[in-house]
C-alpha cells in the first residue's frame, strides 16, 4: 500500500503539551463536527466503543472485537488502535499507522509525533491527529482513521 498523501493543513499548529498526558490545548472543533467524528469512527465494522485503557477519563477507543484477524502491532493496548479525546481536549486523537503514514501525516500538518515517541521511549507510528475544526478537515481525519483501521484489520474501508 502506499504512504498516505494528504493536503497540507491550513494555520499554525494547535498548541499541545509536552508531557503526559499528551494533549491539543488550542484550536478545537465545534461540538457538532466532533460528534460527526464520533459517530464515523464508531460504525466502523468491527469496532467498539470503550473506555480507553490508557488514555484520559471519558477518552472513547476503537477497539477491535475479539476474534478479528488483526496487526497486533497496530495496537496501543489490548485491541485499542485509536482513541478520542474528550473534552476540554475535543475530538483530537491518538491513533496507531505505520510509521510512513505517520510520518505523512506530522508533515502534512494534521498531527503530531505522541510525547513518548519524541522522547524515545515507544517506536515512530503513535501520533497525535489534531481535532478537526470544520466538516472538510473532518474528512481528512477521516482519511486518517481509515488508515489506522487498515493498519490494524489489513481490510481498505472507503471514507
Amino acid at each position: 500500500m502506499a504512504t498516505l498523501k494528504l493536503l497540507h493543513r491550513s494555520g499554525q499548529p494547535p498548541e499541545t503539551t509536552n508531557r503526559l498526558p499528551h494533549s491539543q490545548v488550542t484550536q478545537h472543533g465545534p461540538d457538532d463536527v466532533i460528534q460527526k467524528l464520533h459517530d464515523w469512527c464508531f460504525a466502523l465494522p468491527l469496532v467498539a466503543s470503550e473506555h480507553s485503557q490508557i488514555s484520559v477519563p471519558g477518552a472513547r477507543a476503537l477497539v477491535l472485537h475479539e476474534g478479528t484477524e488483526c496487526n497486533h502491532e497496530a495496537f496501543m493496548v489490548g485491541r485499542e488502535f485509536a482513541h478520542i479525546h474528550p473534552h476540554p481536549d475535543n475530538g483530537s486523537m491518538h491513533v496507531k499507522l505505520s510509521a510512513d503514514d505517520a510520518k505523512a501525516v506530522v508533515d502534512a500538518g494534521w498531527g503530531e509525533d505522541h510525547y513518548l515517541v519524541t522522547q524515545g521511549h515507544y517506536p515512530p507510528g503513535l501520533i497525535m491527529v489534531f481535532s478537526p475544526r470544520s466538516d472538510e478537515e473532518l474528512d481528512v481525519v477521516k482519511q486518517i482513521v481509515a488508515r489506522s483501521y487498515t493498519f490494524a484489520t489489513g481490510r481498505e474501508i472507503e471514507v
